[in-house]
Parts: structure tokens; sequence; C-alpha cells
């Protein structure tokens, strides 16, 4: 109901005191109302005038004042410019839209798309359509702002409630009482009240009240007069009764005078003048005045004929009929033939006198028609009715004309046959089950006849019988409602239901305008669906971009990355998308079974899902021998005693020679292959001649002992190291970035070693996932990863990038490990630096002059600072590459340093590849400054990440400029590689602790 509908008002109800919002809602203008220090006068009466108002004029008062009265959904104060919502049962105003988006989401999570008032809780069904608000009556959509009656079109309201309707003028509440005068008339018709339109109500619109005098007006039996109290329609039978009364000698007796009653009621005695007329005017039932009686008893008495030889029975009747009155039926004067009426008596035998004498039958046959109409009576020429019923035999079909019976002519039903109709309905659909159908002969001509399409839905073509009496019930074609129609031939008819508001998307940017008939689907949305623009979702995650779409069909399932438990609860955390709820670890249960020795193989399952037949291996020590049963699982029976499959070494007795045979050990009888101990094979030549050697070695005493692990010299890699020219000629395992990592931060790179081992031990575990580390830690676990042969790559965005680990054909541990390594590579190392200050020397000659030094210059001399390393040279620069394009890409990483106004210069060198190289250096490169060094050796990773990733050079390392310009041969500049300033500018710097998170 809108907020223009009437309401009934009781009439004992007090407005003001309707129950219909809480004390909080009444009081919410006090509570909102802000404390000022102005007492004034004014402020004062316009206080005392709000209290006295009811609850809902004085809301509309604070809405008009615009800062006190609060929407209770949004909480934001409220004014006459606000498009308002009212509920009809509280009166509690709310914003349109606030409302409006309440009972959208109220109605998506109830069944019966309801929603309730957030006020009084009332249930309603119908959901304000957009941008239609009203006025308080509901006259004119979206009104004007009205500044002193707010939200009140300032028409009359006129509603329903009576025939006036309601007289003020558009307003927020319950509808005054209608206080014009009718007037209505007693149930009789006799006076007539002026009344209140409001107290007709009680009436129930009949406007008829009781004038508490008696009826008075004459009964049907014309004695009486009606003592009902003030009524209407007519007055009824009389209601008295009559009594006997022997002291005057009247009684109350029957028609046929045998009977008598006490009493009577009025409206039972049935009265019949002979005097004016012979008929029976009432009923069967009616007397005469005569003294016998007024009602009819249930006697039966016996009259005689006027021969007082032959009599009958009569019952209690209102004409009796006087004994000895009537003509005797068997009189000579009236009886003339004989019984069948085809001879006269006469002929017969001599006349008859009385009536007594006996009535002459003729041999005629009696011939008379039977109450059949078909046949006549069979029978002589008889005294009394004919036969009755008639039981001549005829041939007569069935009902559905398909069989012939013979039966008497007094059965009236045709007969029936026991075969099924299986005739089409006029449906077209059903098919007749009765059986023997009378409708069958006309079916079967129908069946024959050709018929037009139209006439297909014709119903009269169709015998009576067959035309189908069943309910349609088929869906329409709009999918909601049922055909009415009873059951019927073609398509059903298209649903004629309608609704009167728009249908709109659920995003409210898709309209079909009202009326919408049913079956209507609304066009696709082009426009997001709601809840992404809200960003609502069951589980909290962002949702996933997705079209508008109906609310039957649900939102895509979210696939954000989160952790949630395992089945088997041995893992709290699994990654996995939000949507899955079939979480498994895939770990192997191993719980014990209940029907062997063994443990559940099954992979991560609900408590209680531990598999029921055992597959595995019984591994059950045999009795025989120390190996183990072979045979699949036979839960808690014995194992078999069979020869013992399991294959065993025999060796020769120097140790030499090796050979696998069948154990073939049983209970009872033990493996003959070892009877004779391990050593049954012979030894052969070749044991003899490592017999020999072995005592040569001793002769000469020569040892084979050495220090290796996993069989390689130590030693031998010592002396390498310290003659080796570069790492590679060190044939590692590992790659330089790695050990140097591992000798800096030795504690970490340990735990990710253990970590990879425990992976290549676990036969079970294919992979496994790091946790977020930086790009550092993310190289040294690539690397690590390359040198152990496993599969790795870095998974996922900044800044929760992380290193996903596999394993592959070719797995295997290093030989070495790293702990064993990092010494080595420390020595050459030292090796290499060793070198290159010597080569550095040969190259460089010192001449010595005898000149006096001026003290000034000695001064500024010694406090200067010759940088070893003071730009970039970058090797291999890629064709097309041009000195702008170094600029733009390297140049805004060298604006927060003391590297000013750097320069970018290309050179080719005259080989005969004609390779391209660029040198990167501040513009006063001669006089760097310390910190601007250090500033070059930070930047040399990031310069020559740069690179490679877009594919500019092939390496990039630091250099002296000033050497490389003064040079004969710039080719033989002093450089230093990435990872040796990495090593030499962490060395300098504070060790950083990292930690291995690992999943």
């Amino acid at each position: 109901m809108s907020v223009g509908e009437p309401r009934e008002v009781e009439e004992d109800q007090e407005l003001s005191n309707t129950p219909a919002v809480s004390t909080q809602d009444v009081s919410s203008s006090d509570l909102n109302r802000s404390d000022s220090d102005d007492d004034d006068d004014d402020t004062e009466y316009n206080s005392n005038v709000t209290d006295n108002m009811a609850y809902y004029d004085r809301a509309v008062e604070e809405i008009r004042q615009g800062d006190i009265y609060t929407c209770m959904i949004c909480t934001v104060e409220m004014d006459y410019r606000c498009q308002m919502y009212a509920c009809n049962h509280c009166y509690r105003v709310f914003d349109y839209d606030c409302i409006r988006e309440w009972a959208l989401k109220s109605t998506e999570r109830t069944v019966d798309k309801t929603w309730k008032c957030p006020n009084c809780s009332h249930v309603n069904k119908k959901v304000p359509a957009a941008n239609r608000a009203t006025c308080w009556c509901g006259k004119v959509i979206n009104p004007d702002p009205n500044e002193l009656n707010p939200n009140s079109c300032g028409q009359t309201c006129d509603a329903n409630i009576c025939v006036h309707g309601c007289s003020k003028m558009c307003h927020l509440g319950p509808h005054p009482e209608c206080i014009r005068s009718v007037h209505i008339r007693c149930r009789c018709g006799r006076h007539t009240r002026e009344i209140t339109c409001s107290q007709a109500k009680q009436f129930k619109g009949k406007r008829k009240y009781q004038c508490e005098e008696e009826c008075g007006l004459l009964l049907a039996c014309g004695i009486h007069r009606c003592k009902k109290v003030c009524h209407t329609g007519i007055c009824g039978a009389c209601p008295e009764i009559l009594l006997a009364d022997e002291s005057q000698d009247v009684a109350i007796k029957c028609y046929c005078g045998t009977n008598q009653l006490d009493k009577i009621y009025c409206k039972d005695v049935k009265i019949v003048n002979q005097c004016k007329s012979t008929k029976v005017k009432d009923s069967e039932d009616a007397v005469d005045p005569s003294p016998f009686g007024v009602y009819a008893c249930d006697e039966i008495r016996t009259v005689e004929y006027s021969c007082h030889q032959h009599s009958f029975v009569e019952k209690c009747i209102v004409l009796l009929t006087k004994s000895g009155t009537k003509p005797c039926p068997f009189s000579p004067k009236l009886l003339k033939t004989c019984p069948c009426g085809k001879t006269p008596l006469v002929s017969l035998a001599k006349p008859r006198t009385k009536c007594t004498d006996p009535i002459p039958h003729c041999d005629s046959q009696c011939d008379k028609s039977l109450k059949c109409g078909k046949h006549r009576c069979p029978f002589t020429c008889h005294d009394g009715p004919c036969m009755d019923p008639c039981t001549q035999i005829e041939k007569v079909k069935c009902c559905c004309e398909q069989s012939t019976f013979l039966v008497p002519c007094g059965l009236h039903e045709k007969p029936h046959c026991n075969l099924k109709c299986e005739s089409l309905m006029s449906c077209r659909r059903h098919r007749c089950l009765d059986r023997c159908c009378s409708g069958r002969p006309a079916a079967e001509v129908r069946k024959k006849t050709h018929f037009r399409t139209a006439d297909l839905a014709d119903e009269t073509l169709v015998e009576p019988e067959h035309v189908c009496l069943q309910d349609c019930n088929l869906l329409l074609s709009c999918g909601k409602h049922i055909c009415q129609r009873k059951c019927h031939p073609g398509k059903c008819p298209p649903c004629l239901e309608s609704d009167s508001n728009d249908l709109v998307c659920p995003c409210g940017k898709t309209i079909v305008e009202a009326p919408v008939r049913c079956g209507t689907k609304l066009p696709p949305c082009p426009y997001p669906c709601i809840k992404v623009v809200r960003g609502e979702s069951v589980c909290g995650h962002v949702p996933i971009e997705h079209p508008c779409h109906s609310l039957d069909t649900p939102c895509p399932p979210c696939t954000a990355s989160v952790f949630k438990p395992c089945k088997c609860g041995k893992v709290e955390k699994v990654r996995t998308v939000c949507f899955q709820k079939d979480v498994s670890c895939g770990k192997i249960c191993n719980k014990p079974l209940t029907t062997c020795e063994h443990l559940c193989q099954k992979k991560c399952h609900l408590p209680g899902e531990c598999q029921t037949k055992c597959k595995q291996v019984c591994h059950r020590k045999r009795v025989g021998c120390d190996h183990f049963c072979v045979r699949p699982c036979h839960s808690f029976t014995e194992c078999p005693d069979t020869p013992c499959t399991a294959l065993i070494k025999i060796h020769c007795a120097c140790g030499r020679r090796a050979q696998e045979v069948v154990c073939g050990a049983t209970a009872t009888e033990p493996s003959k292959a070892l009877e004779k101990g391990d050593s049954q094979l012979p030894c052969d030549q070749e044991c003899e001649l490592v017999k020999r050697h072995e005592q040569l070695k001793l002769a000469f005493g020569i040892s084979d002992k050495s220090t290796s692990v996993n069989g390689i010299e130590l030693d031998k890699l010592h002396s390498l190291a310290n003659v080796a020219q570069s790492f590679e000629e060190l044939q590692l395992p590992y790659g330089e970035s790695t050990v140097s990592t591992y000798a800096r931060q030795p504690e970490w790179c340990e735990q990710i070693v253990i970590v990879l081992n425990k992976l290549l031990d676990d036969k079970t575990r294919g992979s496994l996932h790091f946790k977020p580390m930086r790009a550092s830690a993310r190289h040294f676990v690539v690397e690590l990863a390359k040198s152990y042969g496993l599969y790795a790559e870095s998974q996922d965005p900044e800044p929760k990038r992380s290193v996903f680990v596999k394993k592959e054909l070719g797995s295997v541990k290093p030989t070495l490990s790293l702990a064993e390594i990092v010494p080595l590579y420390q020595s050459f190392k030292q090796a290499d630096k060793e070198r290159k200050a010597k080569e550095y020397e040969s190259r460089s000659t010192t001449t010595l002059l005898n000149v006096i030094a001026d003290p000034a210059s000695l001064n500024s001399s010694s406090s200067s600072f010759e940088a070893e390393y003071t730009g970039f040279k970058l090797q291999d620069v890629a064709d097309g590459v041009t000195e702008e394009e170094l600029s733009a890409m390297i140049g805004p990483y060298f604006e927060g340093t003391l590297i000013n106004d750097p320069q970018f210069r290309i050179y080719e060198d005259n080989d005969e590849a004609h390779t391209r190289y660029a040198l990167l250096y501040p513009a006063a490169y001669a006089s760097v400054s310390e910190n601007c060094a250090g500033d070059i050796q930070q930047l040399l990773p990031h310069v020559e990440y740069l690179c490679r990733d877009n594919l500019v050079a092939g390496s990039v390392a630091l250099c002296n400029i000033s050497q490389i310009y003064h040079s004969d041969v710039p080719d033989i500049a002093t450089t230093v590689t990435a990872s040796q300033a990495t090593e030499e500018t962490d060395n300098s710097s504070k060790e950083e602790s990292l930690s291995p998170d690992i999943i």
C-alpha cells in the first residue's frame, strides 16, 4: 500500500496514542537537536509546539527546519528538497534512494522477495520504483520542493476512506475521521437518524440500525402478529404454539380422527374451506374446517366399496372417502368384457348377477401393449397386471457397437463389452481409456475423415464422449505461469499476464518500461555487474570484472589466491583459489588400516574415508630367510609358504666377482644359494692378477690414500685454483654468483641448500614453492637450483614474487657442497687479485726527476683523491642503438646521484667484426670525488640489468675513462665485472640478514 492509499482507523482509537514507532524514533528530534546557549522566547515557544504535536506532524516540522530530522539508513539530515518515502505503517520518513536500495538488497536475500521497514519491521512486497518518488497522497510524481509543507503537493488528499474521501490537504500520517452528516434508516423503515460518516462504518455500509420496536405485521397464518424487534426482510413462519383445551372441548385431531395432539405449531396447521371449493389449495394435507382435524397422521384405513364386499386402503388425507360411497369396479354394470378386453362376457358364460361372481377368461392371447412399448403380452387372457418387466429376448449391440448380445427387453441399459476404446480425444494428446465407449463408432468415422488444419482445434466436430475435460497445466512460453485452459490441441496461447512495474536490470541502467508483458526478457546489459561496481562479494575479495546479469544467474566464482586447510587437516594453509571447496594437500594419509597391517596410501581425504581394500605388497618378514613377502596384501592371514623369489648376491673368495641368484628358501628348507656361504663363486685369472698387483704395491711402499670428497681430490683443486685464469677453468658444479653469495651469507644460503636436499631425498614430493622474497634472494635460489638440475622459475607479481622449484629427470645433488668450495673460491680470488696487481705493475713506469716542489701544490696533491673507476663500459652494443636512446634509458637513474652531467658515447672497434662499445661517465671524469666513485660502483648492477633487459649490450663493466682516452690500445683499459663490484660493495657494507621463506 502506497503512502496515499487509505487506511481504516477504528472509531475508538486515538491517533496520538498509536504505537506506530518506537520511543527512540519519536524522540529522534530531541537527540539530534544541538544544544545552544540562546534561550529566547521564540525557541521555547517552538519547542513547546513541537512537543504537543503528533509524531508524524513533528517529523514534517523537523524536515522543514532542515537540520534535525535524519534518515534512519544513511543518517544524513533531511530537508524539504529531498525525495522522501514514508512507511505506510509507522509513518517514518526515509530518503527515497536509501529506502529503494534497502528494499533491493532485502529482496535479494529473501525467498518471497519481501523487505521490512527499518523502523517497525512491517513487511512490504512492492519495491519503490526508480526515480518515481511521490508526494504524501501519491498523486504527484517527483513533486517540486515545498518549503512550507515538505513533500506535499498542496492538493486535497481525497483518499478513499469513505464516499466523501479525505478532505485534508496532502499530509503525512493517518487520515482523520470523516465528520460529514449522513442519514440512516432503521431496519423496519419507520425511523431515521442523523450521524457522522465515520460512525456509519459501524453498520458495515448498510446504514441501518435497530430501533428497538416490535414489528407488529400480520403473519402468514392471518391470526398472529410478528413480535420480532425491528428487523429486515420477511417476518417468516408463525412461531406460535396452539394448545388443546379440554375444558372448552377443543382438541387437535388428525384428518381421519384417530389421533390427536396436545399442542401444535401454528405454521403446521393446514385448513381448506370445503364450502367454497372442493379443490385442495395448499397441499394434499389441506383439510376442511370440519372438526375432524388439522394435520395428517401416519395411519392407513380400509374403505369399503358400495357393494360392501370389496374394499381398498387409504391414507389419512384431507378429503376422506366415506365408506360405501364408491361404486365397485367388479359390478356387472361396470365390467362387460373378459380381462383382456377382446371377448364380451355375454358370449363366454351365463350373465353375472353380482360383483362376487367369477369373471370368465377367453382363450385368446392377452396381447396388451407392455410398458416397453415394443412388445405385447404373450400370456393367455388373465387377471392382474401383464408381464412387467418385459422378458422378451432380442439382439442388442453394445455401447461401442463392436459386439452383439442377447438380452431381455426389460433390461433398460445397453450391454457392455470389455474392449478398451483407445480413441484420440479432442486434445489429440490423450486417448480414451473407457471400456465399451459409446462414442467409439463416431470416433471411427472421425478417424477416416480428413480435416483441415484449422478444423483440428474445433471441438464441435468431436463426439461429446471424447471431448477432453482435463486441465492443460502446461507451462506457458513465459516459463512462469501455467495454462489455465482445459486440455487442447496445438500450442498454448501466449501468457496474458503483465506487470505494472518497469523491468529493470540489477544495475538499473537497462530498463523496459511498464507495462511489461510476462515472459519479456531484458536485452543484454553492456554495463558491469552491480556487485562489481559496489565491490561486494560473499568471500570479501574484489569481484571479477563481468557484465551485468540477472539475479537468478550467479556471479562467476572468485579466483583470488587464498590459503585454506586441507581435507585431512595435516596442512592448515594450502594455496588455492577462493571458490575451491575440495582442498587437498597431496600428502598420503598413513593411518593404520582396520583390515590389515598396512597404512592408508590414499592422498589427502576426509576423515573416515580411508581405503577399504588394500592393494599394497604384504612385506612381512618370511620365516625361512631374511627377505620379505612380496605377495599382495592378504589381511591378517599367514603368508603362503612358497619358495622365496628374492635375488641375493654371491661373491668369490677375493670379493671381486659377484652374481645374483634366487634365494628359494621356505619355512622348512633353507636357501640353497647360501648353504656353502657367500663365497660360492670360484676366483678366475683376473682375480689372481689383481692380487699380484696389490702385493707389488705393498712391496714398493705405494699408498692410494689421498684427501678426496666423492672421488674428487681436493689437493688437485687447490693447486688448480692458484693457476686458473678464470672461474670457468675450475669446472665447479656451481656458478660464480652462487658461490660468492654463499661466501657472504653462509647461514641463510645453507638453509636453502638443506631445503633442496630434502626435496631430492623425498621421493613422494615433486616440487616446492618458496615464500615471496627479494630479487637478490630469488636470483640465488634460481642459480642454485640449476646446479641441482632442478627446474626453477619466478612466479606472481611484485611484491609477492616467489620461486617455484620442480624436479626433473636428471636432478641430482652436486658432488661438492658449497661449504667445501668456498675455500677454493677464496683461494682463486686471492690468486687472481695478486695476478692482476703484478700485471698492473709491469705495465706502469716510474720517472724520477729532481724538481723542487711548490708547497701549495704539495698540500693540494696530498689531499687529492684518485678514483680507480670513473665510468661504465658497455661491450657488444646492439646495432641501431643511439646515444639518445641510452640517455633516455639510463639517464634518469643518474639524476639522484653525484654523477653530474653524464656523457653517453658510442664507439666502434677496429677489429674485423667491427663490434661497438659505449662509454658512460660524468663530464668531469678527471676529478671524480670519492663519493661519486662510490655511486658509480653502486649503480653497476642497475645499469647491467637495464642493458640486459632491453637487449642493448652484451655486458657492462666499470672502467677508468682517463686510461681509455690516453691509452694507445683502448681495449686493455682497466675494467671490473659487475659481480666483482657487487662483491666489493657488499664486503664494505653491513651484512643483511635474510630468512629462507620456504613453504
